[in-house]
């Protein structure tokens, strides 16, 4: 009978002096033990050999039934050195229990295999932390090993199961399925346990609805995770590498295992976002807010997230891509949360003509913007338009249509020169009209009034009507421009001396005057091919349709 744990059978178990009659003869013991592993372990933690005492364990490390195998050589001697005392044990545990290996948390399996000697202990086969499966090795050194630490080495179930007991505290229904990963626990005496796992992926849904991404079960990838577990885990490193999605940085893990923050160095989403994100849970119920430093953020790939509420957002980007060729620089911006994304930002266009702008909720969905400037030439020219536009005033509006990256918009400038532009050179040339092209090569033309009402997608513009007027010019314009290529194909009208002439505009479109000639612009705004119709200019602006074609359609 043990000191504690009940009783033990030793069935076959043999005591051996081989040589008697010589002083400190050898003994050896082998056993055959069959009882409670609390009972083998008290057993074999008492005087002389106290097994246990100098492993730092307790004798109640585990509830067990345990059959043993094992040998014991010593001299036969008071105060047996330690050094003398060999041991070794084999056994089999069934039906094992144990809240001590993993403080806070309980260690079960059906059956483990041990082996134990002089340098320690090793136990092997498949086991549960909490709720959660694993199939691996506990090992712990005997000597050499000052801070009593254990190492677990295990193949886990990666599931939400696996999420929940150790408090990783990932977003809700951001995993789902089943998948497996490689675990590494480091347990010692008097420290939180420090863990490390990896994985494929394989078997495993993921999702992040916010952002646009998921990955399916079949698809592969790399994470790994790695920290402290504790009343409060500490996760110091999390990375994800997988189709679409590339992320790196830590986790702060609040009370009750809810994330507090998480800061990634470097994130990258698809073709549409790369940069340093930090994320701030603002309470439950409410989205985490967002900071996002450096890097690019195109919007033609920019989700609509989901319908739900918006977060709060902070951006300092290098590059906002807003359509090909057009891109905001030097990005700023804060924004609110709530039911659609509201807030104000300033940047420059494509690095050069500065602008500030507000975006406001529109219908549930995408944001409107209203964007700004007191230079309109600077970002007419920044844009590529028009590359000597001088001063004046810019406010456009886009409106959200519910395709990616697609905005109806209107724009209207007030007070701009325009200097050495080869499509007006090439249209006052081919109606010989000379002052007017000296203006245009010196101070440059000067319109009061630009107004136009535009269909914005991802690769092209689609100008629905439009009109610049001034003193000396009136033009209308209407067509389509690819930003990627830079091509053209536009009509429209030019009515020169428009201070007079637009007296009759009253019967023609904005930026016409009664008498006024047809054109066709084609090419790309450095090689810009010019067609007039002469006979237009005799045609009354009520009747000049019938020279030019209807104006381009969008859908709704």
């Amino acid at each position: 009978r043990a000191p504690e744990g009940g009783a033990l059978t030793l069935p076959g178990s043999v005591f051996t002096i081989p040589v008697t009659g010589i002083k400190d003869p050898p003994a050896t013991v082998a056993l055959n033990l069959r009882g409670t592993l609390t009972a083998a372990l008290s057993l074999l933690d008492q005087p002389p050999f106290e097994f246990l005492t100098k492993a730092n364990l307790p004798v109640t490390l585990a509830d067990a039934r345990a059959e043993a195998r094992g040998s014991i050589n010593l001299p036969l001697m008071e105060r047996v050195p330690r050094d003398q005392i060999n041991f070794a044990v084999a056994a089999r545990l069934s039906d094992v229990r144990s809240s001590q290996l993993i403080e806070g948390r309980q260690f079960a399996a059906t059956a483990l295999e041990l082996e134990a000697d002089n340098e320690g202990m090793r136990v092997t086969g498949p086991w549960r932390i909490g709720q959660v499966p694993m199939s691996g090795s506990f090992t712990q050194a005997f000597r050499d090993n000052p801070d009593r630490r254990a190492e677990i080495e295990a193949t886990v179930e990666l599931s939400e199961r696996f999420l929940d007991e150790f408090e990783i505290g990932l977003p809700a229904g951001m995993v789902r399925g089943d998948g497996s990963g490689t675990l590494a626990l480091s347990l010692a005496r008097g420290q939180p346990p420090a863990f490390q796992l990896s994985s494929t992926l394989q078997g495993l849904r993921m999702s992040i609805p916010s952002i646009g991404w998921s990955k399916s079960a079949g698809s592969s990838g790399r994470f790994r995770i790695a920290g402290r577990l504790g009343t409060r885990p500490d996760i110091d490193e999390i990375s994800l590498s997988a189709p679409g999605l590339t992320v790196a940085g830590d986790l702060e893990i609040g009370s009750g295992g809810r994330l507090a923050s998480a800061n990634f160095s470097q994130l990258r989403v698809g073709d549409w976002l790369r940069g340093a994100v930090t994320l701030r849970d603002r309470g439950a119920g409410r989205p985490m807010a967002v900071a996002i430093s450096g890097g690019n953020l195109d919007m033609r790939g920019l989700p609509d997230g989901g319908g739900g509420p918006s977060p709060p957002m902070t951006l300092a980007l290098d590059r906002l891509t807003v359509a090909e060729g057009l891109a905001l620089t030097g990005f700023r911006g804060e924004f609110s949360g709530g039911v659609g994304l509201s807030g104000q930002f300033t940047g420059r266009i494509n690095g050069g003509g500065a602008v500030r702008g507000t975006v406001v909720p529109h219908n549930g969905g995408r944001a409107a913007v209203r964007l700004q400037s007191d230079d309109a030439g600077a970002v007419i020219s920044s844009a590529g338009y028009l590359e000597n536009a001088v001063g004046g005033s810019l406010d456009m509006s886009l409106l959200p249509t519910g395709g990616e990256g697609t905005y109806d918009g209107t724009l209207a400038v007030r007070n701009i020169r325009v200097r050495d532009a080869p499509a007006l050179a090439g249209l006052l040339d081919a109606i010989s009209v000379v002052g007017l092209l000296q203006q245009l090569d010196g101070q440059g033309l000067a319109f009061s009034d630009v107004d136009a009402r535009f269909r914005l997608e991802p690769e092209r513009i689609t100008i629905t009507q439009s009109s610049a007027v001034g003193a000396s010019l009136g033009i209308s314009l209407d067509g389509t421009y690819l930003t990627g290529p830079k091509q053209m194909d536009f009509q429209g009208v030019v009515s020169p001396l428009y201070l007079i002439n637009g007296i009759g505009a009253v019967l023609t479109r904005p930026g016409e005057g009664l008498i006024g000639f047809n054109f066709n612009l084609r090419g790309t705004p450095g090689e810009t091919r010019v067609q007039v119709n002469p006979l237009s200019v005799l045609t009354p602006g009520m009747f000049r349709e019938i020279f030019r074609r209807p104006p381009p359609q969008v859908s709704q």
